[in-house]
């Protein structure tokens, strides 16, 4: 039932070990059944994802109940069928080790698919998508490493002696970088996207909010989790953050995607506006509102009601004498960044 306890190893205290997994372990239960439903609203909502993407999100959605068994095989074997050999938390656990390799896989696919969302959102800025690509597979790697070297450990305690030590470094500042630039490059590419437009503007906002609420909570946590490592390795606080990295991004995730559907309505909803208070960068596709011989159209500013879809904003014009206004030269108008946003997300 127990495992016998190395020599030199002492007795374990009970709050920051087996209660820090406990609220890590119940707290990360949680997430999960947030998963669920979020999952569950992803497919029914009438996505017209691609079936890759579909696909993509369905094995997130099974690595992430395979992590939860994980949990659920770490509390059991900790808190009852080892409650009388407390002994027992000093030896590493396959399921601990295979949680790293777990929570690695799945950060790692989350990530590449906001490093995707950030490249469109830049216009293909390579450097910047670059860095976090490859912060991402850095990440990845130190999580495959330690999860290949864990398996030879004879107690928690060898982590703070040897390369796995420096793995674990290297894992926790990759991963928590990563976070961060992430979170900070969709704030900086989205309040960059603003033209002035009410609309579009609204539509930014919203992507802020969710970009800040979610990304910079799974940001918090990593950087928590590496904190809590550097400052008490003996202990098992740090895992606690561990066990909801990868429910955190997946939920952030998942939350982004099933926003879609009620952003893209409300930009269907017809709109009016006034031609003299567009801004000055908005694109125009004209037809005769310029006159070969160097004289502008005699056009009276009018009322214009927006129609958009799903791959831009048009405009059609709707004042008494709209045909007179077509004909003069304003016909459709299209906000590309409106456009290029959709496309992103």
């Amino acid at each position: 039932m127990d495992s016998p306890l190395p020599p030199g190893v002492p007795l374990p205290k009970f709050d920051n070990t087996l209660g820090a997994l406990l609220i890590g372990g119940l707290v990360a239960t949680a997430l999960y059944g947030i998963t669920v439903l979020q999952t569950f609203a992803f497919f029914m909502n009438g996505t017209t994802d691609r079936t890759a993407h579909k696909a993509l999100v369905a094995f997130l959605f099974v690595l992430d109940t395979f992590d939860t068994f994980l949990n659920g095989h770490i509390l059991y074997f900790y808190l009852v069928s080892n409650y009388l050999a407390p002994q027992a938390l000093a030896v590493p656990l396959w399921s601990v080790i295979l949680h790293v390799a777990a929570t690695s896989l799945s950060n790692f696919i989350v990530r590449s698919a906001f490093t995707r969302r950030i490249y469109q959102l830049s216009h293909g800025n390579i450097p910047g998508t670059l860095w976090i690509a490859a912060l991402s597979v850095l990440d990845l790697g130190c999580g495959i490493l330690i999860t290949a070297k864990a398996f030879k450990l004879k107690s928690f305690l060898d982590i703070t002696n040897g390369m796995i030590l420096s793995f674990m470094y290297l894992d926790f500042a990759a991963g928590t970088s990563a976070d961060l630039s992430v979170a900070l490059a969709l704030c900086y590419l989205l309040a960059r996207s603003r033209t002035g437009f009410q609309r579009t503007d609204s539509l930014i906002r919203v992507l802020m909010m969710y970009t800040v609420n979610t990304g910079m909570l799974v940001a918090l946590d990593a950087t928590a989790g590496l904190v809590t490592f550097i400052l008490m390795k003996k202990n098992f606080i740090f895992l606690a953050f561990y066990l909801l990295l990868s429910k955190l991004y997946l939920n952030s995730y998942l939350a982004i995607l099933n926003a879609r559907q009620g952003l893209r309505e409300k930009l269907d909803e017809p709109k009016s506006i006034h031609l003299s208070r567009l801004p000055s960068m908005m694109q125009w596709r004209s037809g005769a509102s310029y006159d070969p011989e160097g004289n502008r159209s005699n056009f009276q500013p009018a009322l214009i009601d927006m129609k958009s879809d799903n791959s831009g904003s048009t405009m059609a014009v709707s004042s008494g004498d709209s045909k007179s206004g077509v004909e003069k030269g304003i016909t459709e108008y299209v906000d590309p960044e409106e456009s290029h946003i959709a496309r992103a997300y």
